[in-house]
């Protein structure tokens, strides 16, 4: 890709990156700190409905995943060797160590119940990183279907994968569970993981990459309903939450279709303005896949450290679980990277070996070579 288009989807996956860190650590921090629990009807929601705004977060990653597959391989015939072993190296392992690493807390109840959890994990995307399970549905989809991509009509592919993706999440959002076994659980969580609950960004983003020059020169012409949008889908989708007409609490909701594409839209047109992404937002890049895997044990880590304290900070401590989750997952993985079994434990990030004392201080000033990439 191009300087300007990396630096583009850069400020993209961190503004992704943080909105999903962000929003684990209201919902968390609500759900578990006791004395967050009794806030102000009103804070209350406030928080509530800045997370609802927030569910774009798991989608804008679906989109960068097909955005870099339409503009990367969109000169090629053919997808070169070696496209899936890679990922699966250094996406999809990580991962399978990230499913036994969360299901540690059953090793206190039982080793059958551990051994489940994991499988759990692992299989049907059982905790937060089931993220990984859709973007390699998509990666064989695309090794299967890129030749068919490329040869047929763009605004039909995406206007077809519009209603599956609506249909599909339609049926979730509005009836109730059939008479099967584990329907239930069906209804409440599995129907996350089949691709065609995610389709339609993968579409449209895979087009968009391949005529990114064509998406950049829309933006410019209609900047004043890119602006715009985001707040209107915003105010769309808070009216349907609390109004009760979708109560899904989550990034499958079928009014989140457009409002990620309204906040993506608006995040590149700012970081297309912008003469140069700040450094911290290309260090939330680098390390986002990192960050993804490993924010929620840090969040856990500091609710319990604050419960057997009994340290109040009242609503700051949502600001704390998310700058804290942040910078201990940027420093451990800048620390397992170091060593190369790092990159099989919390994904592959470029570490000079020969750094001998990590401070703060020295993983921003590893990362600043990194800001004009």
């Amino acid at each position: 890709m191009g300087k300007k288009h990396i630096n583009e989807i850069s400020f993209l996956r961190s503004i992704a990156c943080l909105s999903i860190v962000l929003l684990h650590s209201i919902a968390w921090g609500m759900e578990y700190v006791g004395f967050l629990l009794n806030l102000p009807e009103y804070s209350e929601m406030i928080l509530d409905s800045i997370n609802v705004f927030l569910y774009y977060g798991t989608p804008t990653f679906i989109f960068i995943t097909a955005f870099i597959l339409g503009y990367s391989y969109k000169e090629k015939a053919s997808i070169p060797k070696g496209f899936l072993t890679k990922r699966l190296k250094f996406i999809l392992i990580p991962y399978v160590f990230m499913a036994f690493l969360y299901a540690a807390p059953y090793s206190l109840l039982s080793l059958e119940q551990y051994t489940v959890k994991v499988l759990l994990n692992i299989f049907i995307g059982d905790f937060h990183a089931y993220f990984v399970l859709i973007i390699f549905q998509f990666y064989i989809l695309f090794v299967l279907c890129k030749k068919w991509l490329d040869h047929a009509h763009p605004s039909k592919v995406i206007f077809y994968s519009l209603l599956i993706n609506g249909a599909y999440l339609f049926i979730f959002n509005f009836t109730k569970p059939l008479d099967f076994v584990f329907s239930d659980y069906v209804w409440d969580r599995f129907y996350w993981i089949p691709f065609p609950g995610w389709i339609f960004y993968f579409s449209i983003a895979y087009y968009i990459g391949q005529n990114y020059e064509t998406f950049i020169r829309y933006i410019q012409k209609y900047k004043a309903i890119v602006i715009a949008a985001p707040f209107v889908t915003g105010i769309a989708l808070l009216y349907f939450y609390h109004s009760g007409l979708i109560t899904i609490h989550s990034s499958k909701r079928i009014d989140i279709l457009f409002h990620t594409l309204s906040v993506i839209a608006f995040v590149i047109y700012v970081a297309m303005k912008m003469k140069r992404i700040p450094s911290l937002f290309m260090i939330i890049n680098k390390y986002s896949y990192g960050i993804y895997l490993l924010h929620t044990s840090y969040i856990s880590i500091l609710i319990v450290f604050f419960t057997l304290l009994s340290v109040n900070f009242g609503i700051f401590t949502i600001l704390i679980l998310f700058v804290g989750s942040t910078l201990f997952s940027i420093m451990t993985i800048y620390y397992l990277n170091r060593y190369n079994f790092g990159k099989y434990i919390v994904g592959k990030v470029d570490i000079p070996k020969q750094v001998k004392k990590v401070t703060s201080e020295a993983v921003f000033a590893s990362n600043k070579q990194h800001s004009n990439s």
